[in-house]
């Protein structure tokens, strides 16, 4: 029987008490000298397992999200101060802890980073003219304090090289290769965005919080996080209010790209109490639609949010980009809700702070329930 979305995060919740507790010995202890007590770190992540076995290892398993009953990667991550194990396999790549000089591949990853304390560790970063000038990031690569290696997917092995990177952190895809790095760059993948779930997809952040010798830390803001998203999901679930209809994005190239009903997206917006049309469709990833498609699912949505770069969707500029678009209920009662992710860092949060995105969708669609809150990502334009 599949459990619902929002039993599972009652059940992560209820869990927070035994969330780091000692799971038992597991079968990768073979490779490990003095193996102690082998915590599970993990709980709710789909394809991430990180185990402890004391003495300063812990080992890393991503799962391959194409090929379920393979691994995409395996890290033994060991305190610098550690020794290795004799009995290594030649899947396992080490990874030496808290790691120094990382090369980081997605602004999402170095969000974290920053909020573990942990951008003393960041050399370097590609697609660089993602990270705004007053960022963080960005003030740091206009000091060239960090290297800009060039495009994620074709990403230069000589800066990476030559900025001295221990580990390059990715979002692995299924078209990827596994590519090229010289002896002693451990590629990192990172499936976290191919998570099923909001919790599921920020115990990630424990990982992080592992591999930047920040373990406390990730722990406590992974456990509020928790927390705070299940407050609010109970809260709308209490409510029982009427599910409004919502539309999200717009048609880019000829191609209407959604959230595909298996998502963590979806999850978020059913938590939220949405009535999201492509509910029912499986995958994790984006559903690519054309505007007749859309139309006849979405025409008659109550809201319409759309995430943007650099500029605010306005229902002027909804129009001027497709006259069929003032056709939909959303343009017409004015209830389209604009995020320019350049200003309002959505995706970052996302990611591993699902709490605070749920808190806005809520807000829009049952305002009812959070009196007094201001809107963090989005805006009304459309009045």
């Amino acid at each position: 029987m599949r459990i619902s979305r929002f039993t599972g995060i009652l059940l992560a919740a209820l869990m927070l008490p035994g969330l780091f507790s000692c799971a038992g010995r597991g079968t990768r202890d073979n490779f490990v000298e003095d193996k102690g007590c082998a915590d599970t770190l993990t709980h709710h992540a789909r394809f991430l397992t990180l185990v402890d076995y004391g003495n300063g290892r812990r080992l890393a398993e991503i799962a391959n999200p194409w090929a379920p009953d393979q691994a995409l990667a395996r890290y033994l991550l060991v305190d610098r101060d550690s020794t290795l194990p004799d009995n290594m396999t030649a899947d396992i790549a080490v990874i030496r802890t808290p790691v120094q000089r990382a090369a980081v591949f997605s602004a999402v990853h170095t969000g974290a980073m920053k909020e573990l304390d942990a951008l003393g560790s960041l050399a370097a970063v590609a697609d660089a003219s993602f990270f705004p000038a007053g960022d963080t990031v960005g003030v740091m690569l206009a000091q060239k304090r960090i290297a800009d290696v060039g495009a994620a997917d074709s990403p230069s092995v000589e800066r990476l090289a030559a900025a001295g990177i221990e580990a390059v952190l990715r979002a692995p895809m299924q078209t990827m290769s596994s590519g090229t790095f010289p002896k002693g760059m451990v590629p990192v993948e990172m499936a976290d965005y191919l998570e099923t779930t909001p919790i599921a997809r920020a115990e990630w952040l424990l990982f992080l919080g592992e591999l930047f010798g920040e373990r406390e830390k990730a722990r406590d803001i992974f456990q509020n996080v928790i927390e705070d998203y299940s407050n609010l999901a109970l809260k709308v679930k209490l409510a029982d209010e009427a599910a409004p209809k919502v539309l999200t994005e717009t048609e880019y190239m000829g191609v209407w790209y959604v959230a595909a009903g298996e998502s963590y997206q979806a999850a978020m917006l059913a938590d939220a109490g949405a009535d999201y049309p492509w509910a029912a469709t499986e995958g994790t990833g984006s559903l690519s639609l054309s505007l007749e498609n859309v139309a006849e699912a979405a025409m008659d949505a109550d809201f319409w949010l759309v995430r943007s770069f650099g500029y605010e969707t306005t229902p002027e500029s909804l129009k001027a980009m497709n006259p069929r678009y003032s056709s939909f209920k959303a343009w017409k009662n004015g209830n389209i809700y604009s995020c320019d992710s350049a200003e309002r860092l959505i995706f970052n949060d996302m990611a591993f702070h699902p709490e605070k995105i749920l808190a806005d969708y809520i807000a829009i669609f049952h305002p009812d329930l959070m009196p007094g809150y201001e809107l963090k990502y989005f805006k009304q334009t459309g009045r």
